[in-house]
């Protein structure tokens, strides 16, 4: 099973160069929910002609790996919000929650300890609602391994499975390779793995 995805921007956890520590700075802007940063983000979006990602599509924020409380900062649907408005997208369908928390990704370091895919959708309740548009995006803040979205995608397609699921996260994760632009595009096909796992192309 593979879905394609999008990615816009990439951070650094831990690099040492300037634009590596800016990075990580613009990663806390983007999962601290900050509207700015998901509006500048529409804009070079459009700027690198990416719109036709988004063309005729519904926009599902994945939730945080605890249940939504009221008040609570939700930086998918920020992103997702925030595309919207701005052109890229034709709705936003919030439709997906935690039936209950999971260890946060960012606590774990290294992928053999983190939530497997199967972890992610067990721990997902999916609202069905009506959504008109023939191609459903799942959003995120941050692309580490995949799974979190890959799960959401799953769960998705059981209840749409005449829809074309597709995959956008704001920021991807590098930690193996060092960044020379945080602006890294990258696109193609995420695919499940039979331990659980997520195989991306780089």
């Amino acid at each position: 099973m593979s879905f394609e995805f999008l990615t816009f921007l990439a951070y650094s956890p831990r690099g040492k160069s300037d634009i590596e520590i800016n990075s990580r700075t613009v990663a806390g802007s983007c999962k601290n929910g900050d509207v700015t940063f998901s509006t500048r983000l529409s804009q070079r979006i459009e700027e690198a002609d990416l719109s036709e990602y988004f063309a005729n599509s519904s926009l599902i924020p994945v939730p945080r790996s605890t249940p939504l409380v009221d008040g609570a900062v939700f930086p998918a649907q920020v992103i997702c919000e925030t595309l919207v408005k701005n052109g890229l997208g034709e709705s936003v369908t919030v439709c997906v929650d935690r039936a209950y928390a999971i260890p946060k990704s960012s606590g774990q370091f290294h992928a053999d300890t983190r939530n497997t895919v199967q972890t992610h959708q067990d721990s997902l309740i999916i609202r069905p609602v009506i959504i008109t548009e023939p191609t459903i995006i799942v959003v995120d803040d941050i692309l580490t391994l995949g799974r979190t979205s890959m799960a959401v995608a799953l769960e998705l397609q059981k209840i749409y499975p005449d829809k074309e699921i597709k995959i956008f996260c704001a920021i991807r994760t590098r930690s193996w390779k060092n960044l020379e632009n945080i602006i890294d595009v990258s696109r193609g096909h995420m695919s499940l793995t039979a331990n659980g796992g997520v195989q991306l192309p780089d």
